[in-house]
């Protein structure tokens, strides 16, 4: 099972955690983006045997979040 790390990595990465929020979906849809190839993302380990998921935060600017998402309430309204 994967463990998610709380806290920030730096401006230039994110965990599953704060890439879920920062694009107003769940971890595990998160997830499930980095299987499937939409998000580019790094497995390290941090400490034995813990390992991160670190998401490049280019690749979560760049991200859209599916229709199917936003209609189920996933996605929250982004104030600029």
């Amino acid at each position: 099972m994967l463990r998610y790390a709380s806290v920030m990595v730096g401006r230039r990465r994110y965990t599953i955690p704060e890439a879920a929020r920062s694009l107003g979906i769940t971890p595990e849809s998160v997830l499930e983006a980095i299987r499937r190839g939409r998000l580019k993302a790094r497995l390290k380990t941090v400490r034995v045997p813990r390992k991160i998921w670190f998401i490049a935060a280019e690749s979560v600017e760049a991200y859209v979040v599916s229709a199917s998402h936003q209609e189920r309430g996933f996605k929250k309204s982004l104030v600029a």
